[in-house]
Formats: structure tokens, sequence, C-alpha cells
């Protein structure tokens, strides 16, 4: 066992995040009808009664890679304010032996021992359902795959056991543009982009534009463009100002698609995944509380929420503007 990989805090009564400043990653959960839907299998109305439906509390699943997979656990649910905030705690625990130091009285000597011992690491989390932002506070165990791999399985699992299915659940790193676009500005070349946008549900914003009209005007469920450059040496040219790159951008930034890209950096290939990549904020300095430290992570939340309704309100009124202009 490795120091870094049990749970760690300032003292054995304290939780790990205490005195420090989190990290919250974050996601969005999206519900689309399967392709398969039988007729009597609507979705129901309420996404927070739905989710409640289906997220097993106290269900393990197991994820990861390699070394790093773990037995995983949802715990300490709570419904917070009118039903429209859902929190609770993620964690992960393993079985491990450690060799510890043994005296026999009988021998009058010391031994090596090897003892099983449990390895655990949680986080508080918090689901909600206004924005479908999912906020998990990042332990340093914690990957940004695995965990929306967690949240995704026990959806999934939860809806099957329905008497009647009628939702593919996903949970999906929201792109955090800026991120994005510096790394364009910050590669020698770039040689390939992808772009994924996905079924939004609900339907699809303003802001989506052609992307999101082909989608619907195809009936499709999932749209990709991959641009590879002509010259590898000189990459793709004029990415940022594309409009069609700007749309699976606002669908990637929303939790409805990902991006990913290749580029030379100095002479060495570098990559970009949003899905290793999920937008996350700072929270202020944490307390010893895991019930105000889920309020942290609800703030964080509703401060996305609240910037993200800003622009997209302002860039309405620039639309509405640009109209009027032309006419």
């Amino acid at each position: 066992m490795t120091a870094g990989e049990a749970t760690q805090g300032p003292s054995q009564s304290e939780p790990w995040f205490t005195g420090k400043t989190g990290t919250v990653l974050l996601y969005r959960v999206n519900r689309r009808p399967w392709a398969a839907q039988t007729l009597a299998g609507d979705q129901p109305p309420s996404v927070m009664d739905h989710l409640l439906e289906v997220l097993s509390f106290g269900q393990s699943v197991t994820a990861g890679r390699g070394r790093n997979v773990r037995d995983w656990i949802l715990g300490n649910e709570s419904t917070l304010e009118d039903g429209t905030v859902l929190s609770g705690q993620i964690g992960w625990h393993r079985q491990s032996e450690r060799v510890t130091d043994q005296f026999d009285p009988a021998t009058k000597t010391w031994k090596d021992s090897v003892e099983s011992a449990a390895v655990t690491a949680r986080a508080p989390f918090v689901f909600h359902s206004p924005s479908r932002i999912l906020g998990v506070l990042k332990h340093p165990t914690f990957s940004e795959t695995t965990v929306a791999q967690v949240f995704e399985t026990l959806l999934r699992q939860g809806e099957e056991r329905r008497e009647w299915p009628s939702t593919e659940w996903s949970v999906e790193p929201i792109l955090d543009e800026t991120d994005f676009l510096n790394w364009l500005r910050t590669v020698d070349a770039v040689q390939n982009v992808n772009l994924v946008a996905r079924l939004p549900n609900p339907d699809g914003l303003e802001e989506f534009g052609s992307v999101w009209d082909a989608m619907e005007r195809h009936r499709a469920r999932l749209l990709q463009q991959i641009m590879e450059a002509a010259d590898p040496e000189v990459g793709l040219i004029n990415i940022q100002e594309d409009q069609r790159v700007r749309e699976h951008i606002a669908m990637s930034t929303n939790g409805f698609g990902y991006v990913t890209a290749k580029g030379v950096r100095d002479g060495r290939k570098v990559t970009y995944d949003q899905r290793n990549q999920v937008a996350r904020e700072s929270t202020e300095e944490l307390g010893p509380s895991w019930v105000d430290t889920a309020q942290d992570v609800l703030d964080v939340i509703r401060r996305r929420y609240r910037r993200v309704m800003q622009r997209r309100e302002a860039q309405a009124v620039e639309r509405r503007s640009d109209r009027e202009s032309e006419s």
C-alpha cells in the first residue's frame, strides 16, 4: 500500500480534504430514448425522479484499469432543496496485504507477518437536476474517466431493472472550452480534430446551430466530423474561426459530445481528449464537515450554471441583433 493510495487527512479524525482547496469535476448526466424503446417504456417526465429510481446506493461496481481496478460504491444518499438536489459519497475499496512486525514469545524473536488490510477512498458528490450537472470532489486516487464510468454503469443497470426500460443513460464530461482553445494555441501544428456530437435530451439549443439542425433533420443519434491536415507539418488552419467547429464545441461544453485532437509541439506528438480533461472548478479552503463540503460542491455547480445561462442569454441577444441588422 502506498501513502497516496489510502484516504489521507490532516489527522485520523478529519477527512482528507480538510484545510485544502478542492477541485470539483463536472459532468452532465444525459438520458436519451432507447433506440429499441418499447411502446410502454416512456421516460418519466422528471429527471430527478427517474434518477432516484435507477441510481443504486450500496451496490458495488468494478471499474478501472490494470492495477487500478477497484470496487466502487455510492453511499450517504440525501435529497435536498425540494427534491432538486441529490448528494452522497462515492468511494472505492479493495483488500490488500501489508507486512507488519510480530513478536513471538515462544521463540523470543521478531518476525515478519502478512496481514489483510482494507484500502479505501471516498469523496462527496452532488447532482443538480435543473442543470443536469454532476459534481464530484476529486480525490487524489480518482480517475476522471472512472468516476463517469461508475455512475453511468449504475444508472444503466438500474434502468435495466425497471419493468419497462426506456432510457440510455450517459455521464459525459463537460468540455472546458478555454482548455481546448489553449491547447490549440500551444501546438505548432494541429494534424487531426475529431468532433463528436450526441443527441441532446432535452432538445438542442440555438447555439448548436447547423450541427443540431443536421441531427434533427436526419434523426441522428450521433454526428461525427473528422478533419485531417492535408500537410501534417503545416497542420489545420483557422479551426477556432470555423462556425461548424464552434457549434460542436458548444455541444461539448454542454456535455453533449466530446472533442479529441492530435498535434505536434516542439517536434513531439501531443494529444487532447476531452474525456480525460473534464471541466473543473475550484472551491475555497474546505473544512472538516462532509455536509458542508457537499454544500461547497453544490455552490460550484450553481456558479457554473449561472455563467452558462448568462453566456447563453448574451449569445441569444447577439444573434437577434445580427438578424435585425441583416433585415
